[in-house]
């Protein structure tokens, strides 16, 4: 697959200066231009974008397109439609592509052809920092450091369509992007869901950096107004993707256990309009806190209000409380996946562990160490197969303190002795281990909880 043919297709809305950007920095990139073509699709757009595109003087194929829908999915799908090479790059009109950016898609899919393949784009903060700019860059950072890491074991929500490649012959027999997500976002992780059930493997390409110049960093308005659409958007997963319904967000509604909890989504629910009232006095009431350095009480109220946003998405979907016990009625269970699971030793090592795994392909793991029980990995929906490359991952985890009282009390696993340590980056639990020999004697006579 060398000499990949590649169509960066670009959705834009009213912003002609952050596209222009970001086709600048297509102009610097190393991969060979004539393999390049780039495509715009300016949707539904009342500024300058279309006449700037018309003058723009590109050393790349540059196709314009228009559309008026108001819909990012359409407009990707648009796009391509028209593409003729044979990678798709999709790439948000904010995002600054550093050089290496195409030639780093490329590459990836030419070591594992028929695989999505996502670069980070952290944000690059504009104007003043404030509290909420700081935790978005923050959640971006370790968002992509998670997904480069050794052994992650992907999810649905993985699936991030702002740096984005894939085979242009996978994207059609999938249909793309899901158009009944209009402008309420979400068809990136409606997409995920369809991969994975299509057993596409998911790819970080660690040198495809773009810069992000987010329009919502330093802006908390937008950030609710994305939590609404979110709630908007999981109902609509949830419709298409029944499995996934108890492991949505929308479910804690249904399920809340305090009192309070419950009186908040019943009136939300009866008088919304009451509550937004008082939830964007809420919202002023943040800007108060911050400048008072109350950083603590800042970091408490912003989530509740931002999954109060979240509810009244769900509700702008579902419209009643009963239509809610409706959607979460009749979930499906773990016994749906067949559960397939397998019990595995781990005194008998890692590496045979990791074999084991790969060749029985397991969804769900009892995991022993001796006679000691470590954890159990459940059957779980909207994730990629277990792999043996996720062991040591989901060991340093999900199962730090059983599996270090259990080598505490048995000593170490056979390959031990002829392996690296294990760690959670690129060597998984030597931190756990140094723990282990530090307080063996503890370990040794504390119970198992």
């Amino acid at each position: 697959m060398e000499n990949l043919t590649v169509s960066v297709i670009i959705p834009t809305h009213n912003r002609s200066s952050s596209l222009r950007r970001a086709l600048d920095a297509l102009h610097s990139q190393t991969y060979p231009i004539d393999l390049m073509e780039v495509t715009v699709v300016a949707d539904s757009c009342i500024d300058d974008t279309l006449a700037m595109l018309q003058d723009y003087k590109a050393p790349f194929k540059l196709h314009a397109m228009e559309v008026n829908c108001r819909s990012a999915s359409i407009a990707r799908n648009t796009g391509a439609a028209s593409a003729t090479g044979q990678l798709l790059l999709f790439l948000d009109d904010d995002i600054e592509a550093l050089p290496s950016l195409v030639e780093s898609h490329a590459r990836a899919h030419q070591v594992r052809p028929g695989c999505a393949v996502m670069g980070p784009y952290p944000p690059k903060l504009q104007g003043g920092t404030t509290l909420f700019g700081v935790h978005v860059r923050a959640w971006w950072e370790d968002k992509f450091y998670q997904m480069s890491q050794p052994g992650h074991r992907f999810t649905y929500q993985d699936l991030l369509s702002g740096n984005l490649s894939l085979d242009a012959e996978l994207f059609a027999r999938l249909d793309g992007f899901d158009s009944a997500f209009g402008n309420c976002g979400g068809e990136d992780y409606e997409f995920g869901v369809r991969l994975l059930k299509a057993d596409v493997p998911f790819v970080v390409a660690a040198e495809a950096v773009g810069f992000h110049y987010e329009h919502e960093t330093n802006n908390l308005d937008r950030s609710f107004r994305r939590a609404r659409q979110e709630g908007r958007s999981d109902v609509l997963i949830g419709q298409r993707h029944p499995e996934l319904r108890p492991i949505l967000p929308v479910a804690v509604y249904e399920t809340a256990d305090s009192l309070v909890e419950q009186i908040v989504v019943a009136v939300t629910f009866f008088w919304p309009a009451a509550v937004d009232w008082l939830a964007l006095g809420l919202r002023k009431f943040l800007d108060l806190l911050e400048s008072l350095r109350m950083r603590g009480t800042w970091r408490w109220l912003r989530p509740k209000l931002r999954g109060y946003w979240y509810l009244r998405g769900v509700i702008d979907e579902l419209k009643s409380r009963s239509a809610l016990s409706s959607f979460m009625q009749g979930e499906p269970t773990h016994a749906d996946l067949g559960r397939h699971e397998i019990e595995i030793d781990l005194q008998e090592g890692w590496e045979a562990a990791e074999r084991i795994i790969d060749e029985q392909k397991p969804e769900g793991i009892y995991l022993r160490y001796g006679e000691l029980s470590v954890g159990h990995v459940t059957p779980k929906f909207g994730v990629e197969p277990l792999r043996g490359a996720h062991l040591r991952s989901i060991l340093a985890l999900d199962f730090p303190e059983p599996l270090a009282r259990a080598i505490a009390v048995k000593g170490m696993p056979k390959s031990a002795a002829h392996s690296e340590p294990i760690l959670v980056d690129n060597t998984l639990l030597q931190p756990l281990l140094l723990f282990t020999v530090l307080d063996h004697k503890k370990l040794k006579t504390s119970s198992y909880n």
